[in-house]
Order: C-alpha cells, then sequence, then structure tokens
C-alpha cells in the first residue's frame, strides 16, 4: 500500500469514529475555491480539479450529492487544489467562457452527479456538453448518474446529439449508479469508460449524521410532486388517511425551493436529516429520500416514481435493515408496522465503493 492509499485509508477510519470533522459541519469552502476562481491558466503550472455543475437550488438532493463529491476529492486527491462552478454561475457565464479560461489540459474535470442524464433537464445537459466538447485534452470524469430517455421523438433526438457530443471524447468516463443505466450507456457510449456505483450520497454513510439521539414518534413523509410522480394524488391521499389512523403524519421534503448556496449546504441537509430523525419511519418516493433516511437512522418504506430510479437504485440498500420497497402503495400500512419494528437503521459501511472507485478511475 503506497503512503497516499494509506493516508486515505486513515482518513476514513478517522471519518468513520468520529463523523465528518468541525471544519465540514461548519464550512464547506475550505480549500475550495467556489465560483469565483480568477486565477488564468497562464498563471500557474500545478493542475488542478474543477468540478462543475453542483446546485445553488433547493435540492438537498443534489446538494447532498455536492457535499459527498467535494469531500470525496478532497479526501482522495488530497495534492490538488479543488474550484467549484455552480450549475447558477455557468447559466450565467455566455457559453462557459470565464470556467473555460482557467482550465489547462492537465486539469481534472468532474462533472455533478445526479438522476438528470435524460431529455427532463436539459439545461444541465447543455453545461455537460459545452465542457465536454471545449476540453478533448482533459480527462473527465460524469460522477454517478442515472440515465433515462423517453420513447418519444424529443427523447431520441436529446439520446442522439447525448452520444454524439460525449462518444467524440477519448478521456471520459461516466459513472451510473444503478443497473438499467449501467447496461443503457454501455450501449450507447459504446467507447467511453463506463463504470457503475452507488450514488456519490452515501461516501457520507458514516460521516454525517443526526445532531442528537431524541426520541421518535409518527411518520414523516417525503413524496414528489413533479413529473415523476408515479402514484395519483388520490391513492397517495388513501394511503395517509389509513396510516393517520394509527399514527400522527408529518410532512417534509427533498426540496425546498429555495436558493441554498454552497456555504448553507451543511446546514440545510442538516436540518433535514434532524428532522427525519424524530420520526418512527419514513415514507418516500425519493431516491434521496431513501438516503436522508438512512443518513439519520430512521426505517424507511419506499414508493416506486415514474422512472426507474427508485426500483433500481434501492437495490443497493437491499441489505440495510429497515428499508423496505413497497412493490404496491397498498402495501404501506403492512410495512410500515415491520418498519416500526425495527427500531433504528444501522449505517452501512460503503467505504470499500469509494475506495474501489479511485483506484478504478487511475487518475
Amino acid at each position: 500500500m503506497s503512503m497516499k492509499d494509506l493516508i486515505i485509508r486513515l482518513k476514513m477510519m478517522i471519518f468513520s469514529i468520529i463523523g465528518l470533522p468541525k471544519r465540514f459541519l461548519k464550512n464547506i469552502k475550505r480549500n475550495i475555491t467556489i465560483t469565483k476562481n480568477n486565477k488564468s491558466k497562464k498563471t500557474r503550472t500545478q493542475p488542478q480539479i474543477f468540478l462543475i455543475g453542483t446546485p445553488e437550488y433547493g435540492n438537498l438532493g443534489d446538494q447532498l450529492i455536492a457535499v459527498a463529491e467535494i469531500e470525496w476529492l478532497r479526501t482522495y486527491y488530497p495534492d490538488y487544489e479543488l474550484s467549484e462552478f455552480t450549475h447558477e454561475t455557468l447559466m450565467k457565464d455566455k457559453d462557459c467562457k470565464m470556467l473555460l479560461s482557467q482550465i489547462n489540459n492537465n486539469d481534472l474535470i468532474f462533472l455533478q452527479g445526479g438522476g438528470n442524464l435524460n431529455d427532463l433537464y436539459l439545461k444541465c445537459e447543455g453545461i455537460r456538453r459545452r465542457v465536454i466538447s471545449a476540453c478533448p485534452e482533459n480527462k473527465i470524469v460524469l460522477f454517478q448518474q442515472s440515465i433515462f430517455f423517453s420513447a418519444t421523438e424529443k427523447g431520441e433526438s436529446v439520446k442522439t446529439e447525448t452520444c454524439s457530443v460525449y462518444n467524440k471524447h477519448e478521456n471520459f468516463t461516466v459513472i451510473t449508479r444503478e443497473d438499467k443505466s449501467f447496461e443503457t450507456a454501455k450501449e450507447i457510449f459504446a467507447p467511453l469508460k463506463v463504470l457503475k456505483y452507488p450514488d456519490m450520497a452515501t461516501y457520507l454513510f458514516g460521516k454525517l449524521k443526526p445532531a442528537r439521539n431524541i426520541e421518535t414518534s409518527g411518520i414523516i413523509t417525503c413524496l414528489r410532486d413533479d413529473a415523476e410522480k408515479f402514484y395519483p394524488d388520490e391513492k397517495l391521499e388513501q394511503m395517509k388517511s389509513v396510516l393517520g389512523k394509527d399514527s400522527m403524519l408529518s410532512q417534509a421534503d427533498t426540496n425546498i425551493k429555495k436558493y441554498v448556496s454552497p456555504e448553507n449546504r451543511i446546514r440545510e441537509i442538516q436540518r433535514l436529516v434532524d428532522r427525519i430523525s424524530t420520526h418512527e419511519v419514513m415514507i418516500t418516493d425519493r431516491f434521496h429520500g431513501v438516503i436522508f433516511s438512512i443518513l439519520a437512522g430512521t426505517p424507511c418504506v419506499v414508493l416506486r416514481s415514474s422512472d426507474h430510479k427508485i426500483v433500481e437504485g434501492v437495490k443497493w440498500f437491499k441489505d440495510v435493515e429497515g428499508v423496505f420497497y413497497a412493490e404496491n402503495i397498498d402495501d404501506v400500512p403492512m410495512l410500515v408496522e415491520k418498519a416500526k419494528a425495527v427500531g433504528r437503521i444501522e449505517t452501512p459501511d460503503f467505504t470499500h465503493y469509494f475506495d474501489e472507485l479511485y483506484s478504478e478511475l487511475n487518475i
């Protein structure tokens, strides 16, 4: 084992014992330049890492991914300076000129992960395409994604355009986060290196925890109200009515619909983890709702969404006692009782996945 690998392993052991260090919980900006890096590529010789497309919007699932990506990059690439360019900054930077003016050919580029490699979120895709096309010499990694192109004329068109850009890059790695996306990526991105690992947010298992242990009561829901929702409102209200006969119900969401700056990510994430942790059970059809539930130690009943993100993604947690997938919404009351019987979730250790990812990227 190299000295660098030994240092990484020691860091992981420390984090697993004491949780994330105070500097992480207080401010994630240490040793990272966020959106305002003014160093031109002509004034430096050392390569650095650019993390591109992170959120300032209120989707706390995407914010959780960003926190995990930053901490993973800091841990596994400690010798690199890390610069973050958010999605919002790049939307204001026409053709990503400010970003591209700072990138040298020997810099490493990492693109924000999530569930937006599809024909729904074309603004995210537009940024990725511009960066990939403009940086043919750089090693580029797309963090864990779910891939879904609808069986429509628009879906086929977006898929064709995406493939035409991605497949021209000789040093581009696409990481998927479940089986179906992995198989799709291998088919449509055949010239590229394609990997499969758990969602980046799972890197925080054992590191990000509830602020304190308190008594739990009631059920909390975290349900979609968008195009990815599978069950109609009528079925969801029927479910809540049945559950409300025996338990107090409260409602939360991973989409808080407000601006969340990089400086405030941890505060908002911790607030949601703490709130979930006060409940006996969580019911969610959001993939990151499941991850938040595990972080909070709260047993979870999982409903399907309109695409394969939940159905496929929940397979990573098949051995986690306290995560129950509902094949049918009518099964939810029975699964809630099973979840209550679990008590608290014992957080799984996913460290080995992220050790393997670092080794497999080999950059």
